[in-house]
């Protein structure tokens, strides 16, 4: 047991809404940053395998030692943690019921889509295959940006003045989208909530800790 959480990371990578919800909350933590061959196998930590049979990025051992996995749900159990309704909504709400589904819609739909579109060889054998797993994981993202970018018409985050952890874990996803033939950032609806995004101090601290940056070149 110890006073920190300890998050393994990735520079941009699925650690990043984790991370930032971690400086969003102020829970005390410290980073660990995974090195994987090339094979994408992780090496370092050694134990990381231990951790996170997986070998997927992120992994967080909160400060008690439990070890969790998979983005969205450590960024639902940070912000449930935190306390905070402006980060998802008390049990038994309207507003709760609607952050679940945008969050479990995120992560099984859009993420899967930006994933058809960047991997398809992960998805098919030939080149057929990942052509046609390409095409249409890019015709998808089309129709959901345009959904997801309804979200913004009204207000800056999805329910308010403030971000919530859905527009956390969208923020992430968007910047995974420009290896695909349309980055979301450039409609510009969700430019605007992008760079709103990536203005908030939390996410500023973790974006200069990873050192990465919010809307690399082309290509990159």
């Amino acid at each position: 047991m110890t006073d920190m959480a300890r998050l393994f990371y990735l520079p941009g990578a699925g650690s990043f809404a984790p991370h930032v919800l971690l400086e969003e909350t102020g829970m005390p933590h410290e980073l660990v940053r995974v090195v994987r061959d090339d094979n994408s196998v992780p090496i370092e930590p050694a134990d990381y395998l231990h951790l996170n049979p997986s070998g997927r990025i992120p992994t967080l051992i909160w400060p008690d030692g439990t070890v969790q996995t998979e983005s969205a749900a450590i960024c639902l159990a940070l912000a449930e943690a935190a306390g905070r309704d402006d980060l998802i909504p008390p049990i038994g709400t309207s507003g709760r019921i609607e952050v679940l589904a945008r969050l479990t819609f995120l992560t099984n739909t859009v993420q899967v889509a930006i994933l058809r579109a960047r991997y398809p060889q992960r998805f098919a054998d030939d080149d057929a295959g990942r052509r046609s797993v390409a095409e249409r994981g890019n015709q998808d993202l089309v129709e959901l940006r345009d959904l997801c970018a309804s979200w913004y018409t009204r207000t800056p985050f999805v329910r308010g003045e403030k971000p919530g952890v859905d527009d956390i874990f969208l923020g992430m996803l968007i910047r995974w989208t420009r290896l695909t033939d349309a980055p979301w950032w450039d409609d510009i609806a969700f430019g605007g909530f992008y760079d709103r995004f990536h203005a908030l101090p939390s996410a500023e601290r973790a974006r200069e800790q990873e050192e990465f940056e919010p809307r690399p070149p082309a290509g990159t």
